[in-house]
């Protein structure tokens, strides 16, 4: 049972989490700052896009600063952050860094589904940026940018997480799978990390639900 509990202990553990004061405080802590980093690293990638769209000489920048990124031992970072900040702040920043490059490339999938025909319509009929924006734009990149966010979401909730448990950041699921741990309550840590899984699992699903609702209401 320490090392490797039964299915019907780590369930028990599970559903035990949801009368657990401590549970909830974690997990809507840890769920907090994933939006935060999500929201950043959300932001940042569609505006990294939009400028390499614009201007080659961007695009070759990006593409010269993402590969470092991607690059970055993520644990070395975790550990260099919390010497020059708050363990909170080391698990946002890295969780925006590493989720930054994926959804880049989502942001730029998403851009290129605007027709390029349509763009020079709009050019030349000097049609206004907002209606350009809201009626002809956004339709056409919404229901990619909405699929990409409930995916990368899933994957910036994951990377919360490991990036809590290595940085040792208070008040987070990570810091209560650093204690099972200790403790030798694997079955606990089953449970926590189903949370985890199933938090996921339902963002990623969401996200595929409302881009073909939105399909299906720009056809």
């Amino acid at each position: 049972e320490i090392i490797l509990p039964r299915p019907s202990s780590a369930l028990k553990e599970f559903f035990a989490l949801f009368a657990d004061k401590k549970f909830y405080e974690a997990y809507f802590t840890t769920l907090l700052r994933s939006l935060v980093a999500f929201a950043v690293s959300f932001a940042a990638a569609f505006a990294a896009a939009a400028g390499a769209k614009k201007s080659r000489n961007f695009e070759r920048a990006l593409m010269t600063v993402l590969p470092l990124v991607r690059a970055l031992p993520t644990v070395a970072v975790v550990l260099l952050l919390t010497l020059w900040t708050t363990s909170r702040t080391a698990a946002v920043v890295v969780t925006t860094l590493v989720v930054l490059p994926t959804l880049y490339t989502n942001a730029e999938s998403a851009l290129s589904a605007i027709d390029a025909e349509t763009a020079e319509m709009c050019r030349v009929y000097r049609i206004a940026g907002k209606t350009r924006f809201f009626k002809i734009y956004l339709p056409q990149i919404l229901p990619s940018a909405v699929n990409a966010a409930g995916a990368g979401f899933s994957l910036n909730l994951k990377l919360m997480v490991a990036a809590e448990v290595i940085a040792a950041t208070a008040k987070g699921l990570g810091t209560l799978l650093n204690a099972d741990k200790i403790n030798f309550e694997a079955a606990h840590m089953l449970a926590l990390v189903l949370a985890v899984v199933l938090t996921g699992i339902l963002f990623e699903t969401l996200g595929k639900f409302a881009s073909r609702a939105m399909v299906k209401r720009y056809a």
